[in-house]
C-alpha cells in the first residue's frame, strides 16, 4: 500500500517538472524503486516527497492533489475487505483494527465520543512534516468513504492538526465538509445516525451472499444440542463472526458481562472464550471458502486477519487441511 502511494506521489512529482532523480534523492531510494513499488518502503519515504513538493509550491495543497490523484488500489490487501462491511460503524471499525497494514508507524482510531464519532489519524512524521501525511491520509479515508462506502453524506467535517498551506476553500472543495486547522487531532467527524447505514447496496451482491452465508453458520451453532448458557454464548459469538468482530472483550459486551464474568462462565462450561471464538471462526471460515466467488484473502480479512498466510496457517489447525484442498473437497 505505501508502494502504490509512494509512486503516485513520484509521478504527480515529475507531472509538476521534478526530475525523478531528485525525487528519488530526496526520498532517499534510487530511482527505479520509486516506480518498482517495492514489498517494503521506508515510512517516512511519502513525507519526504511531499515535503519536496510543498517547498517547490508553497501555496499549493499537494497532498491534497497527490492523495486525490492516487488510484483506490493504494489499500492494499483492505480494498476487499470495503466490499463485505455491513454498514459504516464495521468499516470504521476494520480500518482502526488493521490500521497497521496501511502504515505500520500511523495510528488509527475510531472513537464514539463528544463531539462526535471521529476516525483519527495520528502519524510520528506529522511534526517534521507538518501534517502533510495526515493530510493525504484524511483525504484517502474521505475517498474511501464515497468511492468504496457509497456513503459521501456520512461526513460531518474534518479536523487537521496543523495549519492549511492553501487558503481554506481548496480544502473544503476537496472535501465537502467544513475543515478546522489547529484542531485537538486530525481526523474524520462522521454524522452518528449514519453510522449504521448500509454499505451502498449496488457493491453488495457478494455481501449478500456473504451475509446469508454467515446466518447460516450462526444458526447451526445455535442448534447443536448444547446446555442454553453455552448455546447463548455460542450465538453470541456467532453473530459478532457476521460483523467481522472475533475479540473477547467485543463478545462480552454483546452477552452484557464483564470479560471476567464470561471467563468464568466458560469455565464452568468446560471450555474457554478463545475455543469459542475459534470455533465459530472455523465454521464461518468452512462456509466462505464454500463459495469460489470470494477469493482467500477475501475469506482471510472476512474472518479477521491482516494476511492471507495467518488465515492459512490457523485453517489448517482447525481442518487438517490447506483452504484449497477444502475448497476442492466441495466441489
Amino acid at each position: 500500500m505505501l508502494a502504490s502511494i509512494m509512486a503516485a506521489a513520484a509521478a504527480y512529482a515529475v507531472r509538476r517538472g521534478l526530475s525523478l532523480d531528485r525525487i528519488a534523492e530526496t526520498a532517499g531510494l534510487e530511482p527505479h524503486v520509486l516506480i518498482s513499488t517495492p514489498e517494503r518502503v521506508p515510512e517516512d519515504a511519502v513525507s519526504r516527497i511531499l515535503d519536496l513538493l510543498q517547498r517547490c509550491f508553497p501555496d499549493e495543497p499537494v497532498a491534497l492533489d497527490v492523495a486525490s490523484a492516487a488510484p483506490l488500489h493504494f489499500l492494499g490487501p483492505l480494498a476487499p475487505m470495503v466490499r463485505l462491511v455491513p454498514d459504516l460503524r464495521a468499516g470504521l471499525e476494520m480500518f482502526a483494527r488493521f490500521g497497521s497494514v496501511l502504515s505500520t508507524s500511523a495510528d488509527l482510531a475510531f472513537v464514539e465520543a463528544p463531539p462526535g464519532p471521529m476516525l483519527r489519524l495520528e502519524h510520528p512524521n506529522d511534526l517534521e512534516f507538518g501534517g502533510l501525511g495526515a493530510q493525504m491520509g484524511l483525504v484517502m479515508g474521505a475517498r474511501v468513504l464515497v468511492e468504496g462506502f457509497g456513503l459521501p453524506q456520512a461526513l460531518r467535517a474534518v479536523w487537521m492538526e496543523h495549519q492549511p498551506t492553501a487558503p481554506t476553500e481548496r480544502y473544503e472543495e476537496v472535501f465537502c465538509v467544513p475543515v478546522r486547522f489547529d484542531a485537538p487531532h486530525s481526523a474524520l467527524l462522521f454524522h452518528a445516525e449514519r453510522l449504521g447505514e448500509p454499505i451502498d447496496p449496488d457493491a453488495g451482491a457478494r455481501l449478500r451472499v456473504l451475509r446469508a452465508q454467515l446466518e447460516l453458520v450462526r444458526q447451526q451453532l445455535e442448534q447443536r444440542e448444547d446446555p442454553p448458557e453455552l448455546r447463548r454464548i455460542r450465538d453470541a459469538a456467532a453473530r459478532n463472526a457476521a460483523r467481522g468482530e472475533y475479540g473477547a472483550e467485543a463478545l462480552a459486551r454483546r452477552l452484557g458481562m464483564s470479560l471476567r464474568t464470561l471467563q468464568r462462565r466458560a469455565d464452568d462450561l468446560h471450555t474457554s472464550v478463545r475455543s469459542i471464538i475459534d470455533e465459530a471462526r472455523a465454521a464461518t471460515a468452512r462456509q466462505l471458502i464454500s463459495d469460489p466467488s470470494l477469493s482467500l484473502l477475501e475469506v482471510a480479512l472476512a474472518l479477521g486477519y491482516s494476511t492471507e498466510s495467518a488465515f492459512r496457517r490457523a485453517f489448517r489447525r482447525w481442518t487438517g487441511q490447506s483452504p484449497a484442498q477444502y475448497r476442492r473437497s466441495q466441489i
